[in-house]
């Protein structure tokens, strides 16, 4: 009898286990978990550093601003906790904090984050690039970013932990959306000043406030995780638990691995949108991204020479590039705003279609200003360094241009450079190339956000452009014509004209158009027409039956 019972016992305990591990796998196989690639390392997590978009986009999925973008990409509230209360002048912005942000810490999200994060990105030893964005919106940015003022002199207050109040030198009708840009989330200075120049470079080294927190990721690592945040305001609305993110830099690997379910989704090149352009999980997305060679004007450099920037410019046959290498629905590029994007505030028109073409492809005109050129240079045959990314597509469209370029004007040659995003960029900041391709993602809504970073004072003008006529427009469309919507939209048409049809700075290819596969059983992976590239916080993953 009693070896009965201990037996009946033992078997208790048995079928008890196996139902804990069956209910634990159970619990494991319900987690939801999506496996995306990054076409290019993770260089920052720190706001104040960023200019990749993997960044970009890895930024906007474990920080949080005052604002967010929708599915709609209208401007909602997120640490905010509702739309801003305007000035009469239109130049005061207050703006109420929900009590509910928190850091990962657990540590509330309060305004002294945001004057801390401002601040920093206004002072001359830690201000990024996109310090323009500060000093062409925020009373005093300006004085502190050159050095004669100090940070905390910044015209923005935080009357009590939950208040921020923001003065402006001028209305700026798309201030709220700039308010979902990296630049300006919050930093929790306590934890940054801790981690000193560390910060942002690690996991570890990062505190989160967004949806999600970042797992595995140290610079250079090629995979990360984006782990739910249980410390969200609003994360009952966050129900994808986890997404897996690997550097994949071949689009064949990417399409091997999609193939094999070891990822959910993957971004198409040339050859493979063609072929998989009738598959029942292709999509091809509407972008608002541009493709463009950077020109370094600096003194000394042979492309300081406009006759050189302007036969290149006329030898790309961009129709025959985006259907032979891209093949992907991107558009050739007719000038740098793209189409879509901006409407003439009066009549409504297209800024692409009313500003017209800007560059195109014309052998005679290349071949006539490549003769100005070498004889104001005084060379017969010319050598250019040409920067690009490691990446397939990157590496396809160097070979492309520099081929079809040289056929147009002999005796040019191309040092194609390919390096991995951290390298690419020191290499391209430290002004040591002559060609650098580029993309650009507008900040936010306006035509401004394409042409400000090449005025001569601005922190993203690393083409080394000077022009005053130049210069004077971008004033006027940011001040003097700023509260008149009809001569604000003149002045942005003119600036785009001569800055590519008369001074020939960079020369745009394309409009990106993004092809991709996506498994029928993920859904809303939100894409963006301006600030970062994508919201993962509204991804459904359906149960696979």
């Amino acid at each position: 009898m009693k070896k009965f019972a201990i037996s009946a016992l033992v078997l208790l305990f048995f079928m008890a286990g196996c139902n804990s591990a069956e209910n634990t796998e159970s619990k494991e196989s319900k987690k939801a978990v999506v496996h995306f690639t990054e076409p290019a390392e993770l260089l920052t997590l720190d706001t104040t550093q960023e200019e990749d978009f993997t960044s970009f986009n890895a930024q906007n999925q474990v920080l949080e601003g005052l604002y967010q973008l929708n599915e709609k990409d209208e401007a909602v509230p997120a640490v905010a906790k509702e739309l801003p209360a305007i000035s009469d002048d239109k130049k005061t912005y207050t703006i109420s904090l929900r009590e509910n942000a928190k850091w990962s810490n657990g540590e509330p999200v309060t305004a002294d984050d945001f004057l801390y994060a401002w601040r920093r990105a206004v002072t001359p030893e830690t201000a990024p690039s996109y310090a323009s964005l500060f000093v062409s919106s925020i009373q005093n940015a300006e004085a502190i970013y050159q050095g004669k003022m100090k940070p905390d002199q910044l015209g923005v207050e935080a009357p009590d932990e939950h208040t921020l109040v923001i003065h402006l030198i001028k209305p700026i009708p798309y201030f709220t959306s700039l308010l979902t840009f990296e630049t300006f989330f919050p930093i929790n200075q306590a934890f940054a000043e801790k981690q000193g120049s560390n910060y942002g470079t690690s996991s570890k080294t990062t505190l989160y406030n967004g949806p999600f927190i970042l797992e595995g990721w140290e610079q250079n690592s090629d995979t990360w995780q984006y782990v739910k945040n249980p410390e969200y305001w609003d994360k009952k609305n966050v129900t994808v638990d986890e997404i897996q993110t690997t550097v994949v830099k071949s689009t064949s690997t990417a399409v091997n691995l999609y193939q094999t379910d070891e990822l959910d989704r993957v971004v198409l090149d040339g050859e493979f949108s063609k072929q998989y352009k009738n598959d029942p999980d292709f999509q091809n997305q509407n972008d608002t991204k541009m493709g463009y060679l950077r020109f370094n004007q600096d003194q000394g450099k042979l492309l300081e020479n406009v006759n050189l920037r302007k036969a290149i410019s006329l030898a790309i046959d961009r129709e025959i590039f985006v259907k032979n290498v891209l093949g992907d629905g991107s558009i050739a590029a007719e000038g740098f705003v793209p189409q879509n994007f901006v409407q003439n505030p009066k009549t409504g028109e297209d800024f692409r279609k009313e500003n017209g073409v800007q560059q195109t492809f014309d052998k005679d005109a290349a071949q006539e200003a490549y003769a100005k050129a070498k004889e104001e240079l005084n060379k017969d045959e010319i050598t250019l360094v040409y920067l690009t990314k490691d990446t397939d597509t990157e590496k396809k469209t160097a070979e492309y241009l520099a081929s079809q370029i040289a056929e147009v004007l002999p005796g040019i040659n191309f040092e194609i450079t390919t390096l991995p995003s951290n390298n690419l960029q020191e290499r391209y900041l430290s002004g040591d190339y002559d060609i650098a391709f580029g993309q650009w993602m507008p900040d936010f809504k306006d035509a401004i956000t394409f042409l400000d970073m090449f005025a001569s004072t601005s922190g993203l003008n690393h083409v080394n452009y000077k022009n005053p006529s130049y210069d004077r427009l971008i004033q006027a469309a940011s001040s003097t014509d700023a509260a008149d919507e009809e001569k604000r939209w003149t002045d942005l048409l003119q600036a785009e004209q001569l800055l590519l049809a008369e001074d020939y700075t960079i020369a745009p290819i394309y409009q990106q158009q993004t092809a991709l596969l996506q498994k029928k059983n993920i859904h809303d992976v939100v894409k963006h027409s301006f600030g970062s590239p994508y919201s993962f916080k509204y991804i459904k993953v359906e149960e696979i039956k």
